[in-house]
This record gives C-alpha cells, sequence and structure tokens, in this order.
C-alpha cells in the first residue's frame, strides 16, 4: 500500500511539473525575462520559504544542527541548478514545448538518477543493475537525437519566412542540452538529505518532512541566479518599467499558478521518495520525468507547435518520444530487480 502511494504521489508530481510551463504562454505584454523573473522571485523564494517554515517551525534550528560542508555544497549545487533554470527558460522559448521539453526533461532523467547511483551505490555501476542503467541511458541519448532530427525536418518543411536558422537551432540545442545536465541537480540535492533529515530528527521533525529543508535552501540559491538574470536582461532592454506598467491581475494570477505547480512538484516528489523506501530518488525520478515529459509533450502538440511539419516530422518526433519512454522505463526496472 505504501508502494502503490508512493508511486501515485511521484505520478501527480510530475503532472504538476509538466503543465507548470503553460500559464506562461497567455500573459500578456510581459517578455520571458518579465515572466521569468516573478515566476522565480514567487516559486523559488516566497512559496518555498513559506511551504518550508509552514512544514518544519524549527527550519532553522535543523540548518545550525547539519554540517556547513553540507550546507554549502546544497548550496552551490542550488546555484548550479539556478543557472540550470535559466537555460531551461531560454531553451523552452527557443524550440517549443514539444521539443525542448523532452531534450531537457531526457536529458534531467538520465543524469538526475544516473548521478546519485554512481556516488551513493558506485560498486553496482558495473553489475547487472548498473549496466541495464547504462543501457538506458544510452537510450535516452538516442531518443534526444530522433526528437532534434525531427525538429530540423520541421524547420526545412516550413516556408523559409518561418523557417528557423539552422545555427538558432542548433543554439537551441546547446542551451537545451546544458539546461538539462544543469537541471538534473535537484534529485542529487534530496538523495543528500541524509543529514539534514537526522538534524530534523533530534528536534522530533518527521524524515519525510525534515526533507523539506533541502528544498528552501536549494531552490533559495537558484533564485540568485535566476532573479540577477532577468533584472540584467530588463535593464539591458530598458524593460525594467513594463514590469510593473504591466502587471496585470491577469499576468499575475497567471505566474502565480505558474509558480505554485512548479514548487509543488517537487514538494510533493519529496513526499513521494519518502514513502518509496532509501532508493526512493532513483527509484522515482525516472517516473517523475516520464510523466512530466509526456504532459509536457501533450500540451505543446495541444498549442499547435507541429502544425507546420508534415506527419513524417510529427512521427520522427512520436518516434523520439518513444524512445525516450523506454529510457526511463528501463531505467526504473533497475529499482524492481
Amino acid at each position: 500500500m505504501t508502494l502503490a502511494l508512493g508511486l501515485a504521489v511521484v505520478l501527480f508530481a510530475g503532472i504538476l511539473q509538466g503543465t507548470f510551463i503553460l500559464p506562461m504562454n497567455y500573459t500578456r505584454d510581459w517578455k520571458w525575462e518579465h515572466n521569468w523573473f516573478v515566476f522565480s522571485l514567487l516559486g523559488m523564494l516566497v512559496l518555498n520559504a513559506a511551504i518550508g517554515f509552514a512544514t518544519i517551525p524549527a527550519l532553522l534550528s535543523i540548518y545550525a544542527a547539519t554540517p556547513q560542508s553540507t550546507l554549502l555544497l546544497l548550496s552551490a549545487l542550488g546555484l548550479g541548478w539556478g543557472i540550470g533554470a535559466i537555460l531551461f527558460g531560454l531553451g523552452m522559448k527557443r524550440l517549443g514545448m514539444s521539443l525542448g521539453y523532452p531534450i531537457i526533461m531526457g536529458l534531467i532523467a538520465v543524469l538526475g538518477g544516473l548521478i546519485p547511483f554512481a556516488l551513493f551505490h558506485p560498486h553496482e555501476l558495473f553489475s547487472r543493475r548498473g549496466l541495464i542503467y547504462l543501457l538506458g541511458t544510452l537510450l535516452a541519448i538516442a531518443g534526444i537525437i530522433v526528437c532534434s532530427a525531427a525538429a530540423a525536418r520541421r524547420d526545412r518543411e516550413r516556408s523559409s519566412s518561418a523557417s528557423t536558422a539552422p545555427s538558432s537551432l542548433l543554439t537551441g540545442l546547446l542551451i537545451a542540452v546544458s539546461a538539462g545536465i544543469l537541471s538534473s541537480l535537484p534529485n542529487l540535492g534530496i538523495s543528500m538529505s541524509a543529514k539534514l533529515a537526522s538534524a530534523g530528527a533530534a528536534l522530533g521533525i518527521p524524515a519525510a518532512r525534515a526533507g523539506n529543508a533541502v528544498w528552501v535552501l536549494f531552490f533559495s540559491m537558484g533564485f540568485l541566479a535566476n532573479g540577477a538574470y532577468c533584472l540584467w536582461q530588463m535593464h539591458r532592454h530598458a524593460q525594467l518599467a513594463a514590469l510593473f506598467r504591466h502587471a496585470t491581475p491577469r499576468n499575475a494570477a497567471l505566474i502565480f499558478s505558474m509558480a505554485t505547480m512548479w514548487i509543488a512538484s517537487f514538494y510533493v516528489y519529496g513526499i513521494g521518495t519518502s514513502l518509496l523506501g532509501s532508493t526512493g530518488a532513483i527509484l522515482a525520478w525516472p517516473l517523475f520525468i516520464c510523466t512530466s515529459i509526456l504532459i509536457g509533450n501533450f500540451w505543446g502538440l495541444h498549442a499547435g507547435e507541429w502544425t507546420a511539419g508534415t506527419p513524417a516530422a510529427r512521427r520522427t518526433l512520436r518516434a523520439g518520444m518513444a524512445i525516450l519512454l523506454l529510457s526511463v522505463i528501463v531505467i526504473a526496472l533497475v529499482n524492481l530487480g
């Protein structure tokens, strides 16, 4: 029962993660940097801290009882993830939801599980389980290549006035790959939560909630990178005043819903991993990402991002998605053996 509940919680978290970017498509008169700054402020800082302190009133005491080396490492990972989050937004802007999402999330699915596997279970890396995991990695890379080929084919089939230049597509792909690598760091962070959970246990905080201390520190550091970049972009393009001029209730509500779904997906995911036991992070991560890829791709196709492509281009995209799905299933099977 606990296993089934944990899997259901993780799947729900994946639905939230796959949907959170959607509201940004419907704001008016705000550029990407306006949307992303407000989203970062609300999701990474305000709502993050509110949930953290609401679930762990003794949050500061947990940090005080945790070794400084652990806190510094989590802070560094959070800052690195913050840079990845910027690249995530830029990659989505350049490539669209139905291409950017599978590439970025495919890498996140692979590396987010593979890195903790190699760090915390190195003796198993070349065992039967490890080799299956590496097979899943190769499948994910293949899926990324096929999805990229689908986008290139789609762009060639567009009219010259609407097509994306090859150099622009290549830049978008490089951004997406970098985003995928850095954005895989949250699962490494939650895999290192044992020391914070121990500090919380000494204060009477259940392990399932003590892990929330990871997200508060991790994503707050991520906000530093995201907030600074967005402010720099607004200053560079003389768009800072537009942030306040077009801060309509509609825009505020859309970005608030975006921030809520995003931060909730990680807290819900953390609850799911705690229900799955000591290997929960490795078991749950591919399922979390797999669900978000499928949901994100559904919204991208629903938005008409591939209407300009021929059936052949869409078939190539579906093939790439199928390979990515197979890769995360293979990786998840590692934990069932």
